[in-house]
Order: structure tokens, then C-alpha cells, then sequence
């Protein structure tokens, strides 16, 4: 049953505002996966919010233009599933990657900052460190500086107290001799 043009406009709306608010889209084909996997897709893809919306290219092409996106004709030939990556793209990206790799079909390409990725530019998102890693290493990049001033401040006063320890031993080896009490007074 075809659908009115009242749903059709809410649907655009619908797109349009979740494309705008998301870092990435990505395109891929989805001929032949039962609705089953590309639910089971879905759900992989919600914890990391990220999503995967199937429309027809048409109300796509739409409503990207709403969101302000370029619109790639070329790659919204087709059956076209969009997966949309909030937070964490490369995470989306390896697991659309994931996924995909034992079926037919393939990523098509991506829209990020505003540009048509296709190809390999696109295939390389799924290489990107994820958010978490990112996290990780500008903490280590942060630390590193005060671990470092504690380490050399530490140096120093590991110095002292070995050059204190050196002596006490040298003390205890070799006691001083007792000298004489001075004389007058």
C-alpha cells in the first residue's frame, strides 16, 4: 500500500533531522539480507548510537537536501540503506564492516563534514581509532607531562637520600675518632 504524501513529509522531516544531527552517514547496499539480519544490524548498532534507516532514494536524496547535506546521485542508486553514527563513527563503520564482509554486498560510500567519501576513502573509516581509543590516548597525552615532573622530582630527592644513606654507612664503618674536649674556659 503506498504510502501519503502527509507520511511521506513526516518521514523526510524525520531523516532530515536525524542526518543533521550526525556526524557521519554511511551507504551501503542491503539487496538480498533478509529483514532479520538488518534487524539484528540495528541492534548492533544502537548501544554505539549509531542507527540504520531503509527509504526510498528519493525521500533520501530529500532529505538530505533539508539537513543540508550534499546529495551523492550516484550513490543513491539502488537499494540504499543509510547508517547514521552519532558519537562514535569508526565503530559504526567496523561494524557495518563486520557484518558485511561475508555477504554480496558492500559499503557504498559516506558523508562526513559535508563531503562524499567513496570507495576506499570511505572503507577507511572502519580503520579510524574508535571514540574510546581516542579518549585513551589524549589522557596519556595529558598525564604524561605531570608523570614525567613527578619522576624527576622524585630522581632528585632519591639522590639525596642515597647520598644521606652513602654517608651514614661511611659513619658506621669508619666512626669518627673521639676528639679531645677544648681546652679554657
Amino acid at each position: 500500500m503506498p504510502i501519503t504524501r502527509e507520511e511521506k513529509e513526516k518521514l523526510i522531516a524525520e531523516l532530515a533531522d536525524e542526518f543533521g544531527k550526525a556526524q557521519a552517514l554511511i551507504l551501503t547496499d542491503y539487496r538480498g539480507l533478509p529483514t532479520t539480519q538488518i534487524a539484528g544490524l540495528r541492534n548492533q548498532l544502537r548501544p554505539m548510537h549509531s542507527g540504520l534507516h531503509v527509504a526510498k532514494n528519493t525521500l533520501v536524496a530529500l532529505a538530505l537536501q533539508r539537513a543540508g547535506l550534499p546529495v551523492p546521485e550516484d550513490l543513491l542508486a539502488g537499494p540504499t540503506a543509510i547508517a547514521f553514527c552519532n558519537t562514535d563513527i569508526s565503530g559504526t563503520a567496523k561494524a557495518l564492516n563486520d557484518f558485511l564482509k561475508d555477504k554480496d554486498v558492500k559499503i557504498k560510500g559516506a558523508i562526513m563534514g559535508g563531503r562524499i567519501l567513496r570507495g576506499t576513502e570511505a572503507n577507511a573509516l572502519a580503520t579510524l581509532p574508535t571514540r574510546e581509543q581516542i579518549l585513551g590516548r589524549l589522557l596519556g597525552t595529558i598525564n604524561a607531562p605531570g608523570g614525567q615532573a613527578a619522576g624527576v622530582v622524585a630522581a632528585g630527592i632519591r639522590q639525596i637520600l642515597y647520598m644521606l644513606q652513602a654517608r651514614v654507612d661511611q659513619l658506621k664503618s669508619n666512626p669518627p675518632a673521639e676528639q679531645p674536649a677544648p681546652a679554657g674556659g
